[in-house]
């Protein structure tokens, strides 16, 4: 099925007869998120290894062999940091504390 060269997140979707919603229905990722990885902009980097599993669980329901990774997808961005969710609780964080001391 794939070949030896990575292909990119739209050469996957087309191999597959998938559109955007399937790869977001089958990654557990919003369509917002599949939507931004083929635009070539960065996504999260547990959200892009979503998408590289249902990819790859793709590939093995159509009898396919291997893995399909991270580094298989070309052009797939991931953002280095995961941003911080934001505190419910409003207690000071221990970075705000030690700057009190």
């Amino acid at each position: 099925m794939p070949n030896s060269k990575p292909m990119t997140l739209a050469d996957y979707l087309d191999m597959f007869s998938w559109g955007q919603a399937d790869l977001a229905r089958a990654a557990d990722v919003s369509a917002h998120t599949v939507s931004r990885a083929l635009k070539g902009e960065k996504i999260a980097r547990r959200n892009a290894q979503k998408i590289a599993e249902a990819l790859s669980l793709q590939l093995e329901a159509q009898g396919g062999k291997g893995h399909i990774g991270l580094a298989s997808i070309k052009g797939l961005k991931v953002a280095d940091l995961q941003r911080k969710k934001n505190k419910k609780s409003g207690e000071p964080t221990a970075q705000e504390l030690s700057d009190e001391a």
